[in-house]
């Protein structure tokens, strides 16, 4: 699968889970894991929506391995994120606390090798019609 056919799919994966938690907290009334919603919706649906539109407009760049890790270091980084902050607002922050830490560190990770791929790639402007 393409890397931005992975992102794409994963991207609508994760928007479908922000609405049904969404969803799921409205029904009950309890707005606890609103910050969750929230980071899962931007994180999740929006950042890799974009990087999937980014490696679709510069195929080039989504050429190596630093795309897999980049895909790689987001998704385990928003899991683990999601499972920390989950635990923090449902009460038990001592145990899963941590867990949100390194999920961010994680994720930090995935966007500065994002940055590299960035950086890296030459994208050759489209010539005058």
């Amino acid at each position: 699968m393409s890397i931005p056919s992975l992102f794409f799919r994963t991207a609508i994966l994760l928007a479908i889970a922000g609405i049904l938690l969404g969803i799921f907290m409205g029904i009950n009334q309890d707005f606890r894991l609103a910050h969750m919603h929230a980071h899962l919706n931007l994180l999740g649906w929006v950042s890799f929506f974009i990087f999937g539109g980014y490696y679709a407009l510069a195929p080039q760049a989504a050429a190596g391995v630093l795309p897999k890790v980049h895909y790689t270091l987001c998704l385990i980084g928003l899991l683990v994120f999601m499972s920390g902050l989950s635990g923090i607002a449902l009460g038990n922050d001592l145990a899963l606390a941590p867990l949100a830490a390194i999920g961010s560190l994680l994720l930090l990770l995935g966007f500065l090798v994002f940055a590299v791929i960035i950086f890296r790639t030459r994208i050759a402007p489209k010539a005058a019609a």
